[in-house]
Formats: C-alpha cells, structure tokens, sequence
C-alpha cells in the first residue's frame, strides 16, 4: 500500500471511531474548548496584524488554530483536511470567517499542487511528521508555492531532541519520520525559506502545572548539560515541540510533481 493512502486509511478508521466525527463539529466546541483558550496569547504574537490576512489551517483536527484565528479577528479563514467539509458543515455555517472549505483526496502536495491559489499564512500543526521522507522536498515545496512573497509557513510538530521523543514519534500509527530543529530548519532552507525562527509557546499555567513546569526546567537543565558534553552547544529547543516558521521572499519556486 502506497504510504499516503496507508495515512489516509488510518486516520479515516480512527475518525469512525471518533465520536466527534461521527456528526459535525459542533460550533460551540470548535469555538470555547479550553484548548483554545491556551492558545490565544502565543498566537497573537505569531500571526500577522493585519486581520485580513488570507489563513490556510491544514489538517485542522478539531480546529484549535482556526477557532483561535477568529477569537484574534481574523476574517479570512480557510480549512483543508481529509472529510473537511462533513467536519466544518455547521462550523462554516455559523462563522462567516470561515472561507472556503477543502477536503484533501489523496496528499497535502497533490491538493496545494494542483492549485494556482495563494495565500499569505499556511499553518500545519502536527502533520508534517505524517508525510513519508521521500515527500518531504513535495510537500514544503508545494506550500512555498501556494505563499504570497512574505507569506509564512508556520509548523508545529514532536520534537526528537525532547523528554518523551520516542512517545512523540510512535504514539499514532500514522507518524513517518521525526525532526530535530536542525533537520527542519535544512528542510526549510532548501525549499526556499528564509527567516526560519524558532518559537517556544508558554506551557500551561494553572496552579496544578506551575510546580511540574518548576520540575520542568531542571529536567532541561540537566538536557543541556548533556548536549554541551557530547555536541559541545545545546539544542535551542529541548522541549516536547518543534514549533517553526519560514518566510517566503524572492527565491524561485522549486516545485516538481518529480519530487512526489
């Protein structure tokens, strides 16, 4: 089985027995679940001012970006995933923020591929580990094309260099390959990226996890302590998360349905 139909297939058996999935989403959900709320400060910081800043969320999941982009004000959102527009039938009817609307058929790189639509921020929180090695070039490539000049890529993905890198890698059976801040930052790079930054969003702050992040902190400090004696420098992240973003600039437009 060719692995991005293994992917699809997985995550479509998973989302049968998901009883989120089984009807829409339900707009209230979508819109004030507590993951949401936590979101919001990191964010506002990481988005462009303008409101009217053209937004691509794929592999939306529940939606946690896409719902914080409306909670900042932004006006034009729009959401790509597999089953997309069974999952946002009563979202995108009650948030006129919302768009457009697209299901993924086969890959992330066919549907950004087969496209001439631009947009100014394309967002992907834990998908990119998802996409097999060998599509990797596909994949960036195909989303540096679908950028405006200064549009931003901005990924979230599992950190190998962090505490729990194996749970990270192996917790789903859909995940293909793992990322340091090293191999992404390259990754970004040769597909034309600039201004790659690095991001540490906050850690929960209620009074239950103020005394584990204390805990925390040592860990890392022990962690770099670790890369300084065998690497001679420490990673800029250590944490659970990768969390990245790349500009587009002047750089020519490197796409190839070859790379596929």
């Amino acid at each position: 089985m060719e692995p991005n139909k293994f992917i699809a297939e997985v995550y479509r058996r998973m989302d049968m027995e998901d009883s989120r999935y089984i009807d829409s989403l339900d707009p209230d959900l979508f819109l004030n679940n507590k993951f949401v709320k936590h979101t919001l400060k990191d964010y506002q910081k990481a988005l462009p001012q303008n409101k009217d800043t053209k937004i691509l969320d794929i592999g939306f999941g529940m939606g946690i970006f896409s719902a914080t982009c409306i909670h900042l004000g932004y006006e034009n959102v729009h959401c790509a995933d597999f089953g997309a527009k069974h999952k946002l039938l009563k979202v995108s009817k009650e948030f006129p923020q919302i768009k457009g609307v697209y299901n993924i058929e086969s890959t992330v790189g066919d549907f950004l591929g087969d496209s001439d639509e631009k947009f100014d921020f394309i967002h992907l929180s834990h998908v990119i580990e998802h996409i097999p090695k060998h599509s990797l070039l596909y994949l960036v490539d195909s989303i540096y094309k679908s950028l405006n000049r200064d549009g931003i890529f901005f990924a979230r993905t599992p950190n190998m260099l962090g505490p729990i890198s194996l749970h990270g890698l192996f917790c789903t059976l859909g995940h293909e390959y793992g990322f340091t801040e090293y191999n992404l930052s390259s990754l970004l790079k040769i597909c034309g990226f600039e201004m790659i930054q690095f991001y540490k969003f906050k850690p929960d702050q209620s009074l239950k996890q103020k005394s584990a992040n204390i805990l925390r902190k040592l860990f890392y400090s022990k962690e770099n302590l670790k890369y300084r004696l065998f690497l001679g420098a420490h990673p800029q992240v250590i944490g659970n998360e990768l969390i990245v973003s790349g500009t587009r600039k002047d750089k020519p437009e490197l796409f190839d349905k070859k790379f596929k």
